[in-house]
């Protein structure tokens, strides 16, 4: 189960779980505090992009904590340290933190689907076609996520072996482990792009210009980043593995520790995009609502009217509302001027 190749240092392991952690929080602690400040309701999809986030970082300090036995492990398996007491129980230490972090990884991948299908979610309310192909997305990706946890259970001949230090490392064993590795990436990206054109019908039917709805469509495109690295991951670790060898633990660790928290971030940032978008908006719309006419312009085009009584009761209005009475015919001759008045509701997404 474990390769004796290292590609890169273990500083550098180290580094780029503290940075991702680092970037990942300050990006999650930004949503969550102009979510709250903005919108001030906590939606399903937060809870998603918190899990993903909580995925991440126990996935990354595992790697950390792991990370000084791992290469411990890898000098004497490779001869170039003596054998020490404990290199037994570290090394079954190492087996059971990357068992585990396979399907945090996963999680933390999967939980930023969802997060993303639940935002989609309440933009279908009211299209029932278009529910009916939320939910074929929404079973497909749980499924594949089940099937994915199931494909890291038999990576090894059983779960003796899984936990007995090199009982994992036959031929079946590596090809199990290696067509894991690309069906895990094969059916992410599906999901990915399932995903990302699940509100492209609903965006192109906006009364928009065509600029608006590029820009719009932009915000839902953010998988895209996604895809991208889970594609630059399963090639490095691929690669490296040449098809026909346990992938390198430190490998592994270097680039899960990437994809995921790459993944929380672009969770995140929808609600950047449409919290920005709203706040421009109330701008807007309070700039419009409450600007003042020049009182030059009101003197000049002042036009005397006879004295009217107006009443804004609500027993008047209410009867004038439930009154089926036809309106007052104009006399002839004279002039009928009537005054229709539509009101527009901008219902702000979030």
């Amino acid at each position: 189960m474990v390769l004796t190749e290292n590609y890169i240092t273990a500083r550098q392991v180290t580094a780029i779980g503290y940075t991702m952690i680092a970037i990942t929080s300050f990006f999650c602690l930004i949503r969550f505090f102009l979510r709250f400040w903005k919108a001030g309701k906590f939606q399903i999809e937060d809870a998603f992009v918190l899990l993903s986030w909580v995925f991440f970082l126990v996935l990354a300090i595992d790697y950390i904590v792991v990370t000084p036995v791992m290469y411990r492990v890898t000098a004497f398996e490779a001869g170039r340290i003596p054998p020490y007491p404990t290199v037994e129980k570290d090394a079954l230490f190492m087996v059971k933190i990357f068992f585990a972090n396979t399907m945090l990884l996963w999680a933390a991948l999967w939980s930023v689907k969802l997060s993303f299908l639940f935002l989609y979610r309440r933009l279908l309310e009211g299209l029932p076609n278009q529910l009916r192909w939320w939910w074929g997305i929404f079973i497909f990706t749980i499924v594949t996520f089940v099937s994915c946890v199931i494909s890291n259970f038999t990576s090894c001949s059983s779960m003796h072996a899984w936990f007995t230090v090199g009982l994992c490392s036959t031929h079946r064993d590596t090809v199990a482990q290696i067509a894991s590795l690309y069906y895990s990436f094969a059916v992410d990206v599906i999901s990915d792009i399932m995903i990302m054109l699940l509100p492209v019908k609903l965006i192109w039917s906006l009364r928009l210009p065509i600029t608006q709805k590029v820009s719009v469509g932009a915000i839902f495109c953010v998988g895209v980043g996604c895809i991208v690295i889970a594609i630059v991951r399963v090639i490095q670790i691929g690669m490296r593995a040449n098809n026909d060898s346990t992938p390198s633990s430190s490998w592994l660790a270097f680039w899960g520790m990437i994809e995921s928290g790459i993944a929380v971030i672009i969770g995140c940032l929808p609600a950047f995009a449409i919290i920005y978008r709203k706040s421009r908006n109330s701008r807007r719309g309070y700039g419009r609502g409450y600007r003042a006419m020049p009182s030059s312009y009101l003197h000049q085009r002042e036009i005397p009217l006879p004295n009217t009584s107006i009443s804004a009761g609500k027993s008047r209005l209410m009867a004038s509302r439930n009154s089926t009475a036809a309106s007052p015919v104009a006399k002839s001759g004279a002039i009928a001027v009537t005054q229709s008045v539509q009101v527009a509701r901008d219902a702000n997404f979030l």
